[in-house]
């Protein structure tokens, strides 16, 4: 018991080092991302948290995509090296993660914190594991921290389209939106349980449950947090509208 209570302890330290953290220019909105456990027993997978004025807007939300016929693209991993910079309107950091020595996949994320919210993006180098990528769906998630009376009236299971708008009681109002590239299917979003939303990727209409099929180094979309004190601070936000590379 003890061997198995110190190499749990050993765990969660190395987990806790992999921890990296961008602010917005303001410091009142900041990103957190790490590899997480979801769950006793289960692998490791990257996951994020946002937090608005000191206090949790996103809970631990994971994240990955579906490669069809291969393990979710975003567990199992370690952080390989991340850099930071700053710009006129945000300040961003690049996370880069290998998965499983032996599969050799790589996916690094890319964030930019604005003073008005949070964008994120998957960015997949090539490698010989994925030279081609076929990917199924996509498993971002987004735990609103606080709630929202919007949530109690959708149903599991339910797609809801972008954007979504919910107010979370005591910390701010937020939209969760995509800025669309070309080549990458629409995102919805479908409540899973309690107040997690998870992305899911439109089909392709071709290959049954297939959303992309596409080679590396492969850019995927920003995902997009919009954050505001108020619903017309979200309105007046150009965070989507300056996304364009």
């Amino acid at each position: 018991m003890r061997l198995i209570l110190a190499s749990l302890l050993l765990l969660s330290v190395a987990i806790a080092q992999d921890e990296r953290r961008v602010a917005s220019p303001n410091g009142q909105i900041e990103f957190r991302i790490r590899v997480a456990l979801p769950e006793p027993a289960a692998l490791n997978q990257l996951a994020y948290q946002v937090s608005f004025h000191g206090k949790p807007l996103i809970d631990t939300s994971f994240l990955g995509l579906e490669i069809l016929y291969q393990p979710v693209l975003g567990a199992k991993l370690g952080l390989l090296s991340s850099h930071a910079s700053k710009a006129d309107h945000y300040q961003s950091l690049v996370a880069e993660y290998l998965q499983d020595g032996s599969t050799g996949r790589l996916i690094n994320v890319e964030v930019r914190v604005y003073n008005e919210g949070v964008a994120f993006r998957y960015v997949v180098p090539k490698s010989s594991p994925l030279e081609n990528i076929r990917i199924e769906n996509e498993d971002t998630e987004f735990r609103l921290a606080q709630g929202a009376d919007t949530l109690n009236r959708i149903a599991p299971e339910t797609p809801i389209s972008l954007p979504f708008v919910a107010e979370e009681p005591g910390v701010g109002w937020i939209e969760i939106t995509e800025s669309r590239n070309g080549s990458f299917p629409p995102m919805s979003l479908m409540r899973v349980e309690g107040t997690t939303l998870i992305s899911r990727l439109a089909k392709n209409g071709g290959t049954p449950n297939l959303a992309m099929d596409a080679t590396t180094p492969l850019t995927g979309p920003w995902r997009v947090i919009l954050i505001g004190s108020s619903r017309s601070e979200l309105v007046e936000s150009k965070i989507v509208s300056s996304l364009t590379h």
